[in-house]
């Protein structure tokens, strides 16, 4: 072959080599253009900046269409994924109730703020374990016992003193995460305030029936007296009969104040509305109270301004109010120097407060939130030496109080600084003009 010959051959050659070897990396240029967009995709960035790396390779055009299909799609799952996630921190935040995902290694996957806040938690407890952020034997026990049997476990629990959450309601479900593997899902529900609430139950129910034990015994006792002794002396007998007497008006007044009150929390009591001012109002009741007192024994005095603004009350139930108030008051001043005062001011933009004021033993600072519960005794912390003690009190009176203030739209509060007294006091909106 000549020299020309062999020259074109190889110059032929090495411009097919050379055409073959730009094509190759052009194509690998294309595809690695193409796999930086699809990176971006990956990577979870902007969906426009994707298809512009694509785009700027004029020969990646057949694939656009399909590649601008994938991009919106890959933007639609993105948008429903972020919208599930914010609907789930939504219902999470807005729950009562505490919410844990807990993985097959007791490790805290998922924690709600209800869970972080009623347990006073000053830090996320993800990644740790349930007996470290607890210290709850129990808790981590039910868990435990839901990873183990695979069903669902739910026990009501009394945690450790200490906690802000003291009655606890946990339910634990099992589940599974992505990979499969196992977990539980806890809802913890607070039910500190619904175990108060039965045993303020219990314990009406306990206080109701010595109430009504006491006095029906005493009735037993002297009835059987009576039919055992028919010729029992006259003047025994009328002693009897007023012991009788003294016990059915106790138990009278005992059954009037339970279906008062409980007429008031039930909203069926009616009321008769009337404008009245109360320093004439005030002066009135007290005025029946004189006799009361002790004939003057004890100092009873009205500070009230005819100029107060009028307020719109049922008479009856206000007048209620008062004796009730006046009853508790003169029951623990001391038989000599005893004092009460019933005062009334103009409170701007709050209403006309009316005050009882005593020079009794005064109510200690444990009991004095208590005052206004049902059968709440005054004499366990008032009633000392030289007290009155007159009558016998159902323990219903200062509840009664609050249950007619509030349905007169007012409040009742009570004080009593050391060594001064008790003053007990309610509180009254001004009339519309």
């Amino acid at each position: 072959m000549a020299a020309s010959e062999i020259a074109l051959t190889g110059t032929a050659l090495l411009s097919g080599a050379l055409v073959l070897g730009w094509r190759v990396w052009a194509e690998r240029r294309r595809w690695a253009r193409l796999g930086r967009a699809l990176d971006v995709l990956a990577e979870n960035g902007p969906p426009e900046a994707a298809l512009a790396v694509a785009q700027v390779d004029a020969r990646l055009a057949p694939v656009w269409p399909s590649f601008s299909r994938l991009v919106r799609q890959q933007e639609a799952m993105r948008q429903r994924i972020e919208h599930e996630e914010f609907s789930l921190r939504m219902v999470l935040s807005s729950m009562e109730e505490g919410v844990l995902v807990v993985d097959a290694r007791h490790k805290i996957r998922l924690a709600n703020e209800a869970f972080i806040s009623g347990f006073g938690l000053t830090k996320s407890p993800v990644d740790r374990s349930v007996l470290e952020v607890l210290g709850e034997p129990d808790v981590h026990r039910l868990i435990q016992e839901a990873l183990a049997t695979g069903s669902a476990r739910e026990r009501q629990l009394e945690l450790i003193p200490g906690k802000r959450v003291r009655f606890l309601s946990m339910r634990v479900v099992p589940m599974g995460d992505e990979a499969g593997l196992p977990g539980v899902l806890a809802v913890f529900r607070d039910v500190s305030r619904l175990q108060e609430l039965e045993q303020v139950r219990r314990e009406f129910v306990a206080n109701v029936s010595h109430e009504l034990r006491t006095p029906l015994a005493i009735f037993q006792g002297y009835v059987e007296s009576l039919i055992e002794m028919p010729d029992l002396p006259q003047a025994e007998r009328e002693n009897v009969y007023a012991i009788l007497m003294k016990h059915s008006g106790r138990l009278n007044a005992l059954v009037e104040e339970l279906l008062s009150l409980a007429r008031m929390e039930a909203r069926k009591e009616s009321f008769r509305w009337e404008t009245l001012n109360p320093g004439v109002l005030i002066r009135e009741v007290v005025e029946e109270w004189q006799m009361r007192a002790g004939g003057g024994a004890i100092e009873t005095r009205v500070e009230a301004a005819d100029t107060l603004p009028a307020v719109r009350v049922d008479r009856r139930r206000i007048e209620q109010v008062l004796h009730n108030l006046l009853e508790n008051a003169l029951k623990h001043v001391p038989v000599r120097g005893g004092r009460v005062v019933v005062r009334a001011v103009y409170e701007a933009d709050l209403g006309v407060r009316v005050l009882v004021e005593d020079n009794g033993s005064g109510i200690s600072a444990r009991d004095l939130p208590h005052i206004f519960e049902r059968f709440y005794r005054a004499d366990k912390s008032r009633g000392g030496a030289g007290a009155r003690g007159m009558g016998h009190s159902t323990g219903l009176g200062l509840s009664i109080v609050k249950h007619i203030v509030a349905a007169h739209g007012g409040d009742v509060g009570a004080e009593s600084p050391h060594g001064s007294g008790a003053r007990v006091w309610f509180r009254l909106p001004v009339a519309s003009k």
